[in-house]
């Protein structure tokens, strides 16, 4: 018995020893698990600590930054060179950016290095693509090992005298901060859908001086104007792309269809228009013009290379297309998109969101007065849900820009573009809006889902909803905006942060 005892007092001595033993050995490897997920958080904290620094420094700013002629030459110089300027103008500080941070036992560090970025061959502006690298370190205080990660950004930059298509929503103004404050609480203004690119899209504020008045460079461009002279268009530069004869009288009132040895330029109009009705007919764009009893009728295909253009008097038409540049030299009381009617003519539709943009088709309206639009306008292609458009795979693009501004004579005009009080109160418009003086929303508990952006010296809610979707095809570089007004004065802009690839070391 005695033997028994000690055999049994044995085994369990060593199955208790072996327990405790076993026991320290799990305490361990919990310990390290612990710790190994611990620097884990650590290192993402630094990844997440870096990105949110950065984004932090974007978003500070509700302004463009306005700069010297001198100053845009210079950091455009910088970038070709292979320089990070523009990129360290952008952030306000030089690299790489450095952040350090505790919790507890746990420490975090990441620092932010770019690399240089190619240019767009813009001679009036540039935007560049730097691509970053934030490198993050987690640590725990007592513990010699550390984890590491990394996060691949992309910074894109604006800079130039930047077309203004690329802004969702500016306000060009002398405002107050309280002014400011107002706009940016407003609950009727909403950009639509949630961000997605790192950098929220968000109201800017700039000086007035920012909106350019001077359609100059977009007039002589549909007026295909051999050498763009510098200052005002001239009567005699007018009539004699219109063909007209060589006198110093104003241009009678009409529309043009600009034509030269070169090709087919835009289209022209003298004078206020009644009605633009903008309209798809099997495979063509429509254009109509309405000037009181008189209808004029731009019908082109880029797919066929086919225009026919009808006037009170003719009709004319040419195996190519026109430059998609309308020049209105006066008020256009009445814009919108319509259908085509049996009897040929264009018929303004407010009770339905008809397409009336064909795709791949490019449009600048241009009036140096006041523009209201009246219905809605659709591109064709491009699919509505839940009152959203998706936008990706749209081909097309429509800008309407008031300048305020005789194109010739260089008298005043009112700069403004209205959201006619009869319009559909569920207004759906895909456009780049710029208006020098002012935008308004004129009707009683209107909506307008504007895809696209708004660029206004001051903004008239009335009470009414604007709900903004920024066209993700610029935010993503696959749009380069043609023939869109351009900033006046150089600024610099981030147009996007992107989050590209996570890492594990």
């Amino acid at each position: 018995m005695a033997l028994i005892a000690v055999f049994v007092y044995f085994l369990f001595s060593v199955l208790g020893l072996g327990l405790i033993h076993i026991s320290r050995i799990y305490g361990k490897l919990g310990r390290h698990k612990k710790n190994m997920i611990l620097l884990e958080y650590s290192a993402e904290n630094g990844i997440k600590q870096g990105y949110g620094s950065l984004a932090e420094r974007i978003l500070g700013r509700d302004e463009p930054e306005v700069l010297t002629e001198e100053r845009f030459a210079s950091l455009r110089q910088d970038a070709e060179a292979g320089g990070l300027g523009p990129a360290e103008e952008a952030l306000g500080s030089a690299f790489p950016l450095a952040v350090e941070e505790t919790a507890g036992d746990q420490i975090w560090r990441s620092s932010l290095t770019f690399s240089s970025a190619p240019l767009s061959p813009s001679s009036e502006f540039f935007l560049a693509e730097f691509k970053g690298m934030i490198a993050a370190e987690g640590e725990l205080r007592g513990i010699s090992i550390r984890r590491k990660a990394s996060l691949e950004v992309s910074l894109t930059i604006l800079a130039g005298h930047v077309p203004l298509a690329y802004f969702p929503l500016l306000i060009a103004g002398d405002t107050t901060p309280e002014e400011r404050q107002s706009y940016k609480q407003n609950p009727n203004m909403i950009f639509l859908p949630p961000e997605k690119n790192g950098v929220s899209p968000r109201l800017s504020f700039t000086g007035a001086a920012t909106l350019p008045r001077d359609a100059d460079p977009l007039a002589k461009q549909a007026l295909k104007i051999r050498i763009l002279t510098p200052g005002k268009l001239t009567r005699e530069e007018l009539r004699s792309a219109l063909g007209l004869e060589m006198i110093n009288e104003p241009v009678p009132e009409s529309v043009y269809l600009v034509q030269s040895d070169m090709g087919l330029g835009g289209i022209y109009v003298q004078g206020d228009l009644d009605e633009m009705i903008l309209a798809i007919d099997s495979g063509f764009q429509i254009v109509s013009f309405r000037k009181g009893g008189d209808i004029w009728l731009l019908r082109f295909s880029p797919a066929l290379n086919r225009t026919a253009f009808t006037s009170p008097a003719v009709t004319q038409t040419f195996d190519r297309v026109p430059l998609g540049i309308i020049m209105v030299n006066g008020r256009i009381r009445s814009l919108g998109g319509g259908i085509m009617n049996a009897s040929g003519t264009a018929e303004l539709k407010k009770d339905e969101a008809v397409p009336s943009i064909l795709p791949g088709v490019s449009l600048s309206i241009v009036s140096a007065d006041q523009v209201t639009l009246s219905s809605h306008l659709v591109h064709q292609g491009v699919k509505w849900l839940d009152g959203i458009p998706y936008l990706k795979d749209s081909t097309s693009q429509l800008i309407i820009y008031a300048n305020g501004r005789d194109f010739v004579e260089s008298t005043e005009k009112a700069g403004r573009i209205l959201i006619d009080p009869n319009a559909p109160k569920e207004m759906k418009v895909q456009a780049m809006l710029t208006a020098t003086d002012a935008f308004e929303l004129g009707g009683n508990q209107q909506t307008l889902v504007l895809a696209g952006g708004l660029q206004a010296g001051g903004l008239a809610m009335n009470g009414n909803s604007l709900h903004i979707l920024p066209d993700e095809r610029l935010l993503e570089n696959r749009l380069a905006p043609q023939n869109s007004p351009l900033t006046s004065v150089p600024v610099l802009q981030v147009l996007s942060l992107r989050p590209i690839q996570w890492n594990e070391h």
